[in-house]
């Protein structure tokens, strides 16, 4: 019995050692909707490329990205989130991150993905105005 446990610790071990990279996450889980350099679809898909980081300026705005139905409802795991959220700031909104960026954590993920917004497009135009407001040009609608 003992072996099968060990072997069981080793194969996990393993696993973890090879997990996908948060490019390729985001080519399986994203690619499809927010296309391959995160343009969006203009009137449907958010462009996140070069806009994206400028929610972080505002807490609810980090929430936002973890609450969008996309995020919370992905059969990624909290930490796999976490992974690609991280790499897709640093790749498409480097520029437009607050300056003493934060990664999101798992934990994180965890207790924002619990909460979808009842109206996910009005928070978004609530949060870009308020963006605006601070000087920070963030498309209201997907566009």
């Amino acid at each position: 019995m003992k072996r099968w446990a060990l072997l069981s610790i080793a194969l996990l071990a393993a696993a973890s050692a090879r997990a996908t990279p948060p490019d390729q996450l985001y080519t399986l889980n994203c690619w499809g909707c927010h296309q391959p350099h995160a343009q969006g679809i203009a009137g449907s898909v958010p462009r996140l490329a070069n806009s994206m980081g400028y929610f972080l300026h505002l807490p609810q705005g980090r929430e936002y990205l973890v609450e969008v139905p996309g995020v919370a409802a992905s059969p990624l795991s909290d930490g796999d989130i976490a992974r690609v959220l991280n790499w897709m700031l640093l790749t498409f909104s480097r520029a437009e991150l607050p300056r003493r960026f934060v990664p999101y954590t798992a934990a994180e993920v965890h207790k924002y993905r619990a909460h979808i917004p009842p109206d996910v497009i009005e928070t978004r135009r609530r949060l870009s105005t308020k963006l605006k407001a601070m000087g920070f040009e963030v498309s209201r609608d997907g566009r």
